[in-house]
């Protein structure tokens, strides 16, 4: 094939020259871009010694600054001399590739002393490698037959093998979906693998496909990799297509494997191996994840920020790539239009706006097996919407099983710290743990930190949900991260009317401690005598203890999203007497202002709750006792509200208008009243019953 072709070809290049002369706006973008031309091409080259020792905090040393640059100069002066013919463009990037091929390697010497073995690639590496690539695919006709050679054999020694070689190549191999198979095993793999398809033009047909079919298969492992039990490593996407390491490591991760497929395509067309691998719902499973937000009368598209995901947080890769293969559903189109193209993307015709695409035909609740729950009230702009995890905590995966968040009018109220530099001390002192995110605590303490490292063998979990009109309900067991110190701990979430949350939070330690509720919010707050009033902007949320009433407030000092320099503060609600048994009770109402509803406390016969009412609408909460797992051989009987019932939890809803009156019971084998019998299991399940009045 005549170079270039990796991305673009020269036929799309004439097509987008012939293009400009009529189209005001892409002219217009084409001179924005080519305008730092000048600047670029006095600009001074990186040296080795300051790749190697500028960043001394970094893993990677400064090696980062070199792909950043060859990025930027590739982009801007590739432009300009595939347009204009500019040949000082081409021999300044000519001199760029081959000042970086003469340094020792392309990443920081403390992976030549790594134990046990030496590596020989980092994401640093793999990224120099690729822009460079881009680059010799740019100049190709620019450059001498010998400065092929020498830069294409240059760019396969220092970036393309050694990582190939690491991670792919049997003979070399020294990586495992085991142990690397998060988000890097994608990227070194698929960025290696593109640069590799530019600068083979001197590599036999033979050993180029012996290469591609090993990088297309780790590529197809990665993504069908089911996890590991004895190394505590889950599987990188669940059922529903959902990559476990948040949303923003499956935009690096699956988009630059996406990348490498469109690439691999355009050569050699379709790539079999790897669309049979690609997990069905993947672009559904993310969007479910997505939270449309208005902006200067345009919509964005937020995503919930568990774990390494930072809020604001582009997927415009995944999106990208999930466009141009063709696996793109309705939904991702949306988000696609949303990031318009670059210049290069225009050079092939890619319009994301006029995809079209619509998120309102995806389901308003999702629930995940990894660990994550969300629910809204529509798919309309600004809406309000709750989600949970209770999940698996591993590198970029938080210690925050049992967290939630609460988006409202556009904007999150009840958040999620999300991340900061990971060379920060903070990083895994306080972004990664428990205190950065709206869970619960025992005698102050949260997970083990060494988590992070070894996975964690017993994850927490969703085991229970339902969903009805103006009720959603998920109940998290997050004990299995806490086994040091409880052998119980469940979150029983109830979210009423897209308004209300309410939270029954059990537990069980080994010892008699005390149990903290920690809290994030956007904006402020104000102690009043019962209450805990938040305020951010135009919304209102106010926060009861129910139980028990003696609950102490307390302030405490946290960091925003990549703002680790900065304070901003998190309240932390704690009980007062050290039990080894606890119930706790909570409810934060939104805009309470607005509504006439009366939240209060309720007890029975070995049973607790709480009772909500409003004009139409009374409901009761309840937490049955008996059902905490402290019985053996009798089962968890008891009368709550007149039913005769062995429940974990009911939910009684009786409409004053219709005059109806239906029951949720929570984990029951059976639910009786006067003789009637409404619901009869010998298994017990979750399910809701219509009542007489």
């Amino acid at each position: 094939m005549q170079h270039p072709y990796l991305f673009f070809s020269k036929a799309d290049a004439r097509l987008f020259s012939e293009k400009m002369k009529t189209d005001a706006a892409l002219k217009e973008k084409y001179e924005k871009t080519v305008s730092e031309c000048e600047k670029y091409l006095g600009e001074e080259f990186i040296t080795e010694e300051q790749a190697n020792g500028r960043n001394t905090q970094s893993q990677h040393a400064d090696f980062g600054s070199i792909n950043g640059q060859a990025s930027r100069m590739g982009y801007v002066l590739g432009a300009k001399y595939i347009i204009d013919g500019d040949a000082r463009c081409a021999e300044k990037l000519k001199k760029l590739v081959l000042h970086y091929i003469s340094f020792e390697r392309w990443f920081a010497h403390s992976y030549e002393i790594r134990i046990p073995v030496p590596w020989h690639a980092d994401l640093c590496s793999v990224g120099i490698t690729l822009a460079l690539a881009k680059i010799y695919d740019i100049i190709f006709d620019y450059l001498t037959e010998d400065e092929r050679k020498s830069i294409a054999g240059g760019i396969l020694e220092k970036g393309v093998m050694p990582a190939l070689g690491d991670w792919a190549l049997p003979e070399k191999r020294i990586h495992a979906l085991d142990s690397m198979g998060h988000n890097w095993w994608a990227v070194c793999i698929a960025e290696a693998a593109t640069a590799f398809l530019a600068v083979s033009d001197y590599v036999p047909e033979r050993e180029k496909k012996y290469v591609l079919d090993c990088v297309d298969r780790a590529l197809a492992d990665y993504m069908t990799y089911k996890g590991n039990r004895l190394f505590n490593k889950l599987g990188n996407f669940d059922d529903a297509g959902f990559f476990y390491e948040s949303v923003g490591y499956n935009n690096f991760g699956t988009g630059t494997l996406l990348e490498y497929l469109w690439c691999n395509e355009r050569y050699f067309g379709e790539n079999r191996v790897i669309r049979c691998a690609i997990p069905d719902g993947l672009c559904t499973a993310v969007m479910k994840m997505a939270y449309p937000y208005t902006r200067n009368g345009k919509t964005f598209y937020e995503f919930l920020p568990f774990g390494d995901h930072s809020p604001g947080k582009e997927i415009s890769l995944l999106a990208k790539y999930c466009v141009l293969t063709g696996i793109a559903d309705s939904s991702m189109r949306a988000c696609a239009a949303t990031y318009g193209a670059d210049l290069w993307d225009e050079f092939i015709g890619y319009n994301p706006g006029k995809n079209g695409g619509s998120v309102e035909y995806l389901p308003k609740t999702a629930l995940y097996s990894s660990g994550y729950a969300v629910t809204r009230s529509s798919w309309d702009n600004d809406a309000t919407l709750f989600a949970v995890k209770s999940g698996f905590c591993w590198n970029h995966s938080h210690n925050d099983s049992g967290s939630f968040m609460l988006y409202h009018k556009g904007k999150p109220f009840f958040k999620d710290c999300g991340t900061c530099n990971y060379d920060s001390p903070l990083y895994h002192a306080y972004y990664c743990q428990d205190s950065a995110h709206s869970v619960l605590k025992i005698g102050n303490a949260g997970r083990r930190d060494e988590e992070l490292y070894r996975g964690t063998k017993f994850p927490g979990e969703l085991t229970d949900s339902f969903v009805s009109d103006g009720l959603f309900f998920v109940q998290a067991d997050t004990a299995g991260p806490m086994a040091h110190l409880c052998s119980r701990l469940f979150r029983n979430f109830f979210w009423l009317d897209n308004r209300l949350l309410v939270i029954f939070d059990e537990a069980y330690c080994h010892e008699e401690n005390t149990v903290q509720l920690t809290l994030h919010f956007d904006g402020e707050y104000e102690k009043t005598e019962n209450a805990v009033l938040f305020t951010n902007e135009d919304s209102k949320a106010r926060l009861i203890s129910h139980y028990p009433e003696n609950m102490s407030l307390c302030e405490k000092e946290g960091h925003a999203d990549h703002k680790e320099n900065e304070t901003e503060p998190y309240i932390e609600l704690s009980t007062v007497q050290k039990e080894r048994t606890h119930l706790l009770i909570h409810s934060i109402e939104l805009d309470y202002d607005e509504h006439e509803t009366a939240v209060s406390l309720i007890e029975g016969n070995n049973s607790t709750g709480i009772k909500i009412t409003d004009a139409d609408t009374e409901r009761q909460i309840w937490f049955n006792s008996m059902a905490d797992g402290h019985v053996m051989h009798d089962n968890s009987n008891n009368i709550i509200c007149g039913f005769d019932t062995d429940a974990y939890m009911l939910v009684i809803t009786r409409d004053n208008r219709q005059k109806t009156e239906k029951v949720l019971a929570v984990c029951a084998s059976y639910l009786r009243r006067d003789g009637k019998v409404y619901l009869s299991s010998f298994e017990k399940t979750t399910a809701e019953v219509i009542t007489e009045i």
